[in-house]
């Protein structure tokens, strides 16, 4: 539970993200007058697919990862967010419920907003509509390249993909200018996400190692040298 004492430090942190800058006060107010700040533990399901799709979240600390499950209740898509990110954008003004579940990777703080409040501030505000638009075209273009490494790589290349994303979504610049992963992914969560096998994962990342692209260590990749999207085959077969 976290103090209302707390409210007006993480309500100046919200009002500077990009998604509400175009906000005048009074419309930042009324946005945000029936705001919830949560704390929520490593593990946490915020909700699951199907769930009524009645809160829109604002990431202000921590990691968490979409899940997407098939018919048959197995999960086929992945995804992680990062700090300082809203979700979800999918279905906005047009579903009654989530596409997909979400879960917390770290302990989170999040802001909890009515999504019928958000979704009419979109609609009255042109220029927060216009950055959402970019914001969903962003996450349509990554999303689109992601299904295309999933579906067409091999294995190998599926894993080499999945550390490079995890590079993108979740990286950040370390004291000696390398990229890297401030977050532990053991190999199993890996190879998950890659949809391969654990042994597959590890002979990835052993080679990525050894090759010089990047370092593993106490569960943390740095990015030594750039991984080629675009070229992940030649990078496993060196």
């Amino acid at each position: 539970m976290i103090s209302r004492q707390k409210y007006p430090e993480y309500l100046l942190k919200l009002r500077t993200q990009q998604e509400f800058e175009q906000l005048s006060e009074e419309e930042f107010t009324d946005l945000t007058a029936d705001v919830k700040f949560r704390l929520y533990p490593k593990g946490q399901i915020l909700f699951d697919q199907d769930d009524q799709r009645n809160h829109f979240y604002y990431l202000l600390n921590g990691i968490v990862r979409v899940e997407r499950f098939d018919v048959n209740g197995d999960a086929n898509f992945y995804e992680y967010i990062s700090m300082n990110h809203g979700f979800p954008y999918r279905g906005l003004f047009v579903a009654d419920t989530y596409a997909y579940s979400v879960r917390s990777m770290t302990e989170i703080l999040v802001a909890d907003l009515p999504m019928g409040k958000f979704e009419a501030k979109i609609k009255s505000n042109l220029a927060m509509m216009q950055n959402i638009v970019i914001k969903m075209e962003a996450i349509i273009s990554q999303d689109e390249d992601h299904l295309q490494h999933m579906i067409t790589s091999s294995a190998s290349e599926r894993v080499a993909y999945s550390i490079l994303l995890m590079g993108v979504k979740l990286g950040t610049l370390d004291e000696n200018e390398h990229l890297k992963i401030d977050y532990p992914v053991n190999i199993n969560e890996l190879a998950e996400v890659s949809a391969t096998t654990r042994e597959t994962a590890s002979k990835v990342v052993s080679k990525l190692q050894r090759n010089g692209y990047l370092t593993y260590s106490h569960k943390r990749f740095t990015f030594l040298k750039c991984i080629d999207e675009n070229n992940l085959s030649v990078i496993n077969k060196s």
